[in-house]
């Protein structure tokens, strides 16, 4: 329900307050008498409304403490786009709920909800109040909130004012009723009661009203009042006419909308029996009948029938039939009859309201006591196909359907089992009886008997018969039987008449289904493995040709550095030692030479002997880089005591694995990495202690060196590269990425440096160490 407007008949005047006076209980009562001006026509009212909530809403003076009309207060939220103002309003209250903590406020404009758990009350001198009761006057200041359904008021402060009797409930009308228009409010309203049952100690009406339906509850502290007028029997109000009064409330779902109306009767008087319930004293109607045509008919009051039972769920529900006319009648609560067992072949009266809600009509809130027993029914013999076309038929143009519609009643025919399907209550065996699907509706203990029952058999089936329509039938008489479902009473409903033959179709579908699947599942793992073995081929051709090449680089390598080391040692060496010489003789023929001219020789002789010596390093470096038959560990070491000589830094060497069948080029290039790595160091790092590492994983073939200095260190990615002439890291790298391999560089200003190289050993190298 939208938030409730002011009542009626408020309107604003010029240099007048807002909602001035007391508006009528009635638009018809004629002109406000209080100084308002009553607003006939409905446009000119909905101004009024308007003009109110823009005055309050643009008002610079309007204060949380000014008093303001509930109808005026409630209507403001829809205007506030979520904010909560805080408002003052004063009421009676008429009723609350103690559970949930509020209070029902009533005014001459509205009624709404309080929510008092957070409020302080006080009376009107301000002083602590103890509690608030129904019929006090009271003053609550809070803030507005949207509420589950109706705006509500949360209380900061309440203020008692006095105890004053409460109003007569007005008689409301049903249409506002029922949208929830008197929510909170003290109301009046008539109806027939149609169940009547307990719940929480109290006693709980299910009544009708206009053709819908209301709940009055009537705590235990009044039933114990009206006992006297229901003759100490709540049954015996069922189809009685009563007048309850009380608070409106609504009951809602979780979308807040309104589901019906609750009226809240704390009061005896507001109880009144109008007319007594006659129980099973009325001229019984044919079960044909219920629904049809009688030009005098008692509105909302209870049909009384008869039947045979023809299916029964204790205390809930009974299927009756007569002849080709079946019926559904619901019990009502607590009814006559609801302790009974009813069984198949009991001849039963009842009394119940007729329900058209459905396609057909049934029987609620009835009822029943039995007459006497005739045997099991006998079902009506008749195949799906001619129940739906009989109603089909009825409904393009024959009155009736001849002999009967067949629905709720006991058929029997046979068909194939198709399929079964558990369900939350049960189960649904799925039939086909001559080309007309059926779905057979069982409980949970007979399903779990029938889920057994092999698909594919010939089965014979007995239950109540229910046809489904396209269309509701509040579209008239334009609606079109689609499927037949029927209920099965127990697993003795369905009798198997004939097993199916071991090559059932489901079976042979499934064996082909399956040597398909089978069969495209091998195919397609060929297909998958054939494209793997492709891939993997390809792989490894790319591998082996990188390190082919890595070999084929290495031997080329060791050639060219042999050559340049001869060619070194044949020209550069020689002709460092000739100049050596040249000087040592211009030292020993140049007796009559100043000290300066000394000085300067001997300086030039020193460098001479230093680069000798280096050239004389350099071309030992170059021609000793094959193991020779020596041990990798072996070999290691012998470079580092070369690279070491002269030198101020300890270098340390550890080998950790089996290394012996590791090829010439493989072990070729770790040495030249290392011996790249250990260069630089010495160079740049200026380190004191240094450490060559070399293992493996074991079986994986992979090879780690680990070459680490304790010196200067740099800032990986700033240091010089291939653009700048230095092209040790990129020589590096390019090594071990040709063996399958990485090369990672760590190091910090201060923390030393870690180069590790990891490469890959290989089945096939030591054929291609052979090649090569």
């Amino acid at each position: 329900m939208m938030p409730q407007s002011p009542a009626p008949g408020d309107c604003v005047r010029p240099g007048a307050g807002l909602f001035q006076g007391s508006p009528p209980k009635d638009p018809r009562e004629g002109p406000h008498q209080n100084g308002g001006v009553w607003c006939h026509n409905a446009a000119m009212r909905s101004q009024c409304v308007k003009a109110t909530i823009v005055l309050f809403l643009t008002a610079g003076s309007a204060s949380a403490s000014e008093v303001r009309p509930i109808a005026e207060v409630t209507a403001l939220l829809r205007d506030l786009q979520g904010r909560q103002p805080e408002v003052t309003l004063r009421g009676a209250v008429i009723g609350a709920d103690r559970a949930q903590q509020e209070l029902f406020v009533e005014d001459a404009s509205g009624g709404i909800r309080i929510e008092v758990s957070a409020a302080r009350t006080v009376d009107s001198a301000g002083r602590e109040a103890a509690t608030i009761g129904v019929g006090d006057e009271i003053e609550v200041s809070g803030t507005i909130e949207p509420g589950a359904f109706a705006p509500s008021l949360r209380a900061a402060r309440i203020v008692r004012h006095s105890q004053q009797p409460l109003p007569p409930p007005r008689r409301c009308a049903t249409d506002a009723f029922f949208a929830g228009g008197e929510d909170c409010r003290l109301v009046e309203i008539e109806g027939v009661v149609q169940q009547v049952w307990h719940e929480a100690g109290s006693l709980c009406l299910e009544i009708e009203a206009s053709s819908r339906l209301l709940t009055a509850e009537i705590p235990a502290s009044v039933v114990d009042l009206v006992w006297p007028s229901i003759g100490h029997d709540p049954q015996a109000l069922v189809d009685a006419t009563v007048r309850v009064a009380g608070p409106a409330v609504s009951v809602v779902n979780t979308r807040g909308e309104i589901l019906r109306p609750w009226v809240k009767v704390d009061r005896a008087e507001w109880f009144t029996v109008i007319s007594s319930a006659m129980t099973f004293m009325k001229s019984a109607v044919p079960l044909e009948s219920i629904a049809g045509f009688r030009p005098v008919g008692e509105q909302g009051h209870r049909v009384q029938t008869f039947g045979t039972v023809i299916h029964a769920i204790p205390g809930r529900v009974l299927f009756l039939q007569n002849g080709h006319r079946g019926v559904m009648v619901r019990l009502g609560a607590e009814a006559e009859g609801t302790l009974e067992r009813f069984i198949p072949g009991d001849l039963v009266e009842v009394a119940g309201f007729v329900d058209r809600s459905g396609q057909m009509a049934s029987i609620r809130g009835a009822a029943a006591r039995k007459v006497s027993h005739s045997g099991p029914p006998t079902p009506l013999g008749v195949l799906p196909d001619a129940i739906l076309r009989i109603n089909a038929a009825a409904v393009r143009g024959q009155p009736l359907s001849a002999p009967g519609d067949y629905e709720g009643c006991l058929v029997s025919f046979r068909g194939h089992l198709m399929q079964s399907q558990p369900t939350a209550d049960g189960g649904v065996l799925v039939l086909r009886s001559a080309g007309v699907i059926v779905n057979a509706e069982a409980s949970a203990e007979a399903f779990q008997s029938l889920e057994t029952t092999e698909l594919g058999s010939f089965v014979a089936v007995t239950g109540v018969a229910s046809i489904d329509w396209d269309t509701p039938p509040q579209q008239g008489s334009g609606a079109t039987p689609q499927r037949l479902r029927i209920v099965l009473r127990s697993a003795e409903d369905v009798r198997v008449v004939k097993t199916p033959p071991w090559w059932t179709t489901a079976r042979l579908a499934t064996v082909l289904v399956a040597s398909g699947t089978i069969l495209a599942m091998a195919l397609a793992w060929v297909g998958v493995l054939r494209r793997q073995l492709a891939v993997q081929s390809r792989l490894l051709a790319a591998e082996m040709r990188s390190r082919r090449d890595a070999a084929v680089e290495f031997e080329a390598t060791l050639r060219e550095r042999n050559r340049l080391a001869a060619n070194l040692h044949d020209t550069l060496q020689q002709t460092i030692g000739g100049i050596g010489f040249q000087l040592d003789a211009c030292l020993a023929a140049g007796g009559g030479a100043g000290d300066e001219t000394k000085r300067h020789i001997d300086v030039a002789r020193r460098m001479v002997g230093y680069a000798a010596t280096e050239v004389q390093g350099t071309v030992w470096a170059m021609r000793s880089l094959l193991l020779a038959g020596k041990t990798l560990e072996t070999a290691f070491k012998d470079m580092v005591d070369r690279i070491g000589e002269g030198r101020g830094a300890r270098i340390s060497v550890a080998v950790d694995g089996a290394f012996d069948d590791l090829p010439e080029f493989v072990a070729g290039n770790l040495l030249l990495i290392a011996q790249e790595a250990l260069h630089n160091a010495l160079r740049h790092g200026k380190p004191t202690v240094l450490g060559v590492t070399v293992g493996t994983d074991g079986d994986d073939g992979v090879i780690h060196l680990r070459v680490e200095d304790d010196g200067r260190g740099f800032v990986v990615g700033k240091q010089l590269g291939a653009s700048e002439g230095h092209f040790g890291i990129q020589g590096m790298r390019e090594r071990a990425e040709r063996l399958g391999g990485r090369l990672a560089i760590t190091s910090r200003p201060g923390g030393g440096t870690i180069v590790e190289a990891t490469v890959l050993r290989r089945d096939y190298d030591a054929h291609l160490d052979g090649d090569v």
